[in-house]
């Protein structure tokens, strides 16, 4: 096997983001746990995501993994770029005592919790991502990677850490205006700090936000539509202007919104289309000629709880499905979570080596 496939080429995954057909099929991930960065490098140092390294814990800015560590990573499983996120709005409140806190707890239910919100500020967030952001472009300019700058879950942002789950739902249909008014202050947040990540010389964007379950959208597709659509496109439209390529992630079902939501935004990747919840060799049938597909890979199958011959397989079964013509990119349908064995990660790995090679290019 050329040596060359083995290394990380940015211009590999940009080329196949874009529809073209590069070298190999590439693999990325948007994060591998503590488990196998330890197994990958021979030593602790954490998973290669901040949000998922605790920092909802701090009111400060967290750093994430160091981006030589990323490098080596790439380097040790032949991805193509290094992931930097703003995943979360780090709006603050402070408690009785003057203490200032994220605000994780679901508080803010109603018009007068949204004036106790306290907005990100350049010292606390802004500036230190800014310099974070200008590191990882000069580390992966030294290494031939990317850099892939994830944000933007505002709906998910809103249930998941700001608002009760089930009251944001009723108030779509109850108090519009103040769901409106949320997304619009989060928008507003990730409008500004994904600005700065693409002035830096981020390569692709990653809008990433949960909006369904495994049978459908949280909120039926035409109420849903009306308030997340024109929020999402402020988002993705700095990507569109940049000329970066831009994947949108959603966990669930989004089959019934195929047309009417996610062709329309004008994305160019979807993720990480799970499994037992959409068909992936369906939506490659019917829009593999518009759209690349990513992820698909089961975690909560042969690369978690079967052995290194059957990851083997499942990866041969979609590389014969989905490879031809390019756009697709070999990932998990979640992330390389600590369940999953270093050496089904490895087997995963070299499969995509295996049958992931374009030996007749256009």
């Amino acid at each position: 096997m050329n040596a060359d496939l083995r290394k990380p080429n940015i211009e590999r995954l940009l080329t196949t983001m874009r529809g073209g057909i590069a070298d190999r099929v590439p693999n990325y991930e948007i994060l591998i746990e503590a488990r196998n960065v330890k197994a990958l490098l021979g030593r602790d140092e954490g998973t290669t995501m901040a949000a998922a390294r605790c920092a909802s814990a701090s009111p400060l800015y967290a750093p994430p993994l160091a981006a030589e560590l990323f490098a080596e990573i790439c380097h040790k499983t032949g991805m193509d770029a290094m992931t930097l996120e703003a995943l979360w709005t780090p709006f603050k409140y402070r408690d009785d005592s003057g203490n200032l806190h994220n605000i994780t707890d679901g508080r803010i239910n109603e018009w007068e919790d949204l004036e106790k919100i306290i907005l990100p500020d350049w010292d606390n967030d802004f500036g230190p991502r800014r310099e974070v952001i200008r590191n990882y472009v000069r580390v992966a300019k030294a290494n031939n990677l990317g850099v892939v700058w994830c944000a933007g879950a505002f709906f998910q942002c809103c249930y998941f850490f700001l608002c009760d789950f089930n009251e944001l739902l009723v108030k779509f249909y109850t108090d519009r205006k103040f769901v409106e008014t949320l997304f619009d202050m989060c928008a507003d947040y990730y409008v500004k700090i994904t600005e700065i990540a693409i002035e830096e010389g981020a390569d692709i964007l990653f809008f990433a936000d949960d909006i369904a379950f495994k049978s459908g959208t949280f909120v039926e597709p035409e109420s849903f539509k009306e308030l997340w659509m024109p929020r999402a496109k402020r988002i993705i439209q700095l990507g569109k202007d940049a000329g970066l390529p831009v994947m949108f992630h959603s966990c669930g079902n989004l089959t019934a919104i195929m047309d009417s939501i996610i062709m329309e935004m004008g994305i160019d990747v979807l993720n990480p289309i799970e499994p037992y919840s959409m068909d992936i060799y369906d939506i490659k049938k019917r829009y593999g000629d518009r759209l690349v597909l990513s992820g698909n890979i089961d975690i909560a199958g042969p690369l978690a709880f079967g052995t290194p011959g059957e990851v083997r397989e499942e990866v041969r079964k979609h590389m014969e499905m989905l490879k031809p013509g390019g756009r697709y990119i070999l990932s998990t349908n979640h992330s390389v979570m600590d369940d999953i064995p270093p050496e089904n990660f490895r087997a995963m790995l070299n499969a995509g080596l295996e049958f992931g090679i374009y030996t007749n290019r256009a």
